[in-house]
């Protein structure tokens, strides 16, 4: 795939201009960024180890009310992304961290899905302490799996160049 383009094209935005310009937007993007992830992984921590059946004590309903808390969260890492991705497109289109970072997420997102279409509501008819069925526990130990690869890859981008 040619990244090129949008990358070039990425270059002539108002978003590059304001990142790579005002000095303080880069270091509040990656507050902000490392905020999202913080507040994304604890919620999904929350949710999977109930589903897992590491935290049977707490309510499922309870637990499903972090999914909007990480739908947000992730919305928020999505904005700061795209503004660093748009700071330097030439620095992160070819990185192997950055490219691997996007594939993981992407099946996260398609994970995420199997969970809400899937596995949500059959979950939320559970009674306190009894466990979620085994399709459910997979996916709640995928979820977990890839946001801990999806963090390394995100702080291996700075030291891993094309």
């Amino acid at each position: 795939m040619n990244w090129e383009p949008l990358a070039t094209w990425l270059e002539t935005t108002w978003l590059h201009d304001l990142m790579v310009n005002i000095f303080w937007m880069f270091p509040a993007g990656e507050t902000l960024h490392f905020i999202g992830i913080t507040i994304l992984f604890g919620a999904l921590l929350v949710v999977d180890f109930r589903v897992i059946g590491l935290v049977k004590f707490i309510n499922m309903n309870e637990v499903m009310k972090f999914i909007p808390v990480a739908i947000i969260a992730f919305g928020l890492n999505l904005l700061t992304g795209i503004a660093f991705l748009a700071a330097n497109p030439f620095r992160y289109f070819p990185n192997i961290a950055f490219q691997w970072k996007m594939a993981l997420i992407i099946i996260a997102g398609i994970n995420a899905l199997w969970f809400w279409f899937g596995e949500h509501k059959e979950l939320k008819q559970l009674a306190d302490g009894e466990d979620a069925p085994f399709r459910a526990k997979v996916i709640a130990v995928i979820s977990l799996v890839i946001w801990v690869l999806v963090i390394i890859c995100g702080r291996m981008i700075p030291y891993v160049e094309y």
